[in-house]
């Protein structure tokens, strides 16, 4: 999967470039498709001729160069299939649910139960029945054969930043964006209210006071000693209703 901003810097670094609104890509779907599949079959020709493709099954036929040069032809003239659609929500959520399943591992540790006698005991979901929990039970030699599964090839990264969020310039790369993306607005906001529209200014929502509420929360001190913290014990109810 790949997620790339709807947009990016222009050349001489001076304005951002937005996608058409009639595509609504960045990046024309044939386009990316026939790019990608020029690249992969480049690379797929440049293995076989270093003898570092191996080829089985029904692709054995193909070893000779001739035969496979013709097999390569006729990858070529079919349309590869790459799916761009728009994002199901917007990008704060969009990375959030990206993240749990890029930097998660493959199982956590309040997921293995009991690990002794050679065996070790885990909790799995069970989508086919409607997400509900359940153990199961694996030699320690087949649970890390699984577990291994997900470790990424040498050379394979999880994540790879390029363009505007490359290592390097991706810090002064992000504030130009915004600044950029600052003075587009300003400047939408300017032509609307001149041609006599109203322009709708984005607020922040009563969610980015929660969460500076939260991130600059300090536990309140004892009124008695003024040193220790406050902490909640219980709620004590007490019985209004006088007897008789």
């Amino acid at each position: 999967m790949l997620s790339c901003p709807r947009g990016g810097l222009s050349f001489d670094r001076t304005h951002w470039v937005s996608p058409n609104k009639k595509d609504d890509f960045l990046i024309f779907y044939k386009i990316l498709s026939r790019k990608f599949r020029g690249k992969f079959l480049w690379l797929l020709q440049k293995a076989h001729a270093k003898s570092e493709l191996k080829l089985h099954g029904e692709l054995m036929p193909f070893k000779g160069q001739k035969a496979f040069e013709s097999f390569v032809k006729k990858l070529k003239g079919k349309e590869w299939v790459v799916n761009i659609q728009k994002p199901l929500g917007k990008a704060d959520k969009i990375l959030e649910y990206l993240s749990r399943y890029v930097f998660r591992i493959a199982i956590t540790d309040r997921r293995i139960k009991s690990v002794c006698n050679g065996k070790v005991l885990f909790s799995w979901k069970n989508y086919r029945r409607g997400g509900l929990y359940q153990d199961m039970e694996l030699d320690i030699d087949e649970f890390m054969r699984r577990f291994l599964l997900h470790t990424l090839p040498k050379g394979f990264l999880k994540v790879r930043y390029y363009g505007i969020f490359s290592c390097r310039y991706r810090k002064s790369n992000i504030t130009l964006a915004k600044k950029l993306l600052q003075q587009q607005e300003l400047q939408c906001n300017e032509e609307a209210m001149e041609d006599g529209q109203t322009a709708v200014l984005k607020q922040d929502t009563i969610w980015a006071q929660i969460k500076e509420l939260i991130q600059n929360y300090r536990k309140p001190n004892c009124p008695s000693c003024k040193k220790g913290h406050m902490r909640f014990a219980g709620i004590v109810w007490q019985n209004s209703l006088e007897p008789g």
